[in-house]
């Protein structure tokens, strides 16, 4: 199936710039209002196998690249205005999905989200009631300390309680950013700042 963006790409070959003002954000990855000026122009339908058929015809081949010259800034303004329609709209969807997480965390209660902060509590509680026992264990019998799975409870219990932190602390940081209105940083967006940070 023939899509808009093969269709600009063949179009670049004739009229870049009718090619550019095409290949526009808006839905369908197509600019609504450089479509319908170039289908009008050329007599064609507005789909991306006549433009690609107008490319093979001399006649219409040629008209492209008219159109290409003589109306240039006019398409390069249909794709600026496409652009910031598009930006607008992001930054609208943006400014409400923050306005709704603002809301959330607003409306939320101890009985709708203690229950996560409590199950946290009872389970490091119990970690460090298990560590404390092994503690006292093997101060009463150090002997214990050769015993390989006595060692692999005392490390497993440490790794876990470790782990626990860690995912605390990032949530809580993603928690705070939204609370600001910020979106926060996914794994990918970090991995790539620590790598840009080590680029030289």
């Amino acid at each position: 199936m023939i899509d808009w963006k093969s269709a600009a790409a063949e179009v670049a070959k004739v009229a870049p710039a009718v090619a550019t003002a095409l290949g526009g954000p808006a839905t369908g990855g197509i600019t609504a209002g450089a479509v319908t000026m170039i289908a009008s122009m050329l007599g064609i339908d507005e789909d991306p196998a006549s433009l690609i058929a107008a490319t093979k015809d001399p006649e219409k081949r040629a008209e492209l690249v008219r159109i290409n010259n003589e109306h240039r800034r006019e398409l390069e303004s249909m794709r600026l205005q496409a652009e910031q329609a598009q930006a607008a709209e992001e930054t609208k969807r943006l400014s409400e999905v923050n306005a709704t997480m603002r809301a959330e965390l607003g409306a939320e209660g101890w009985f709708k989200s203690g229950w996560r902060p409590a199950t946290g509590w009872v389970f490091m509680l119990s970690l460090g009631a298990l560590i404390a026992a092994l503690i006292y264990c093997i101060v009463r019998n150090p002997a214990l300390l050769s015993n390989p799975e006595t060692v692999g409870l005392l490390i497993w219990v440490i790794g876990t309680m470790g782990a626990a932190l860690g995912i605390n602390v990032r949530e809580r940081t993603k928690a705070k950013q939204i609370a600001v209105g910020q979106r926060p940083a996914s794994f990918i967006d970090e991995i790539k700042t620590t790598v840009s940070k080590n680029t030289p």
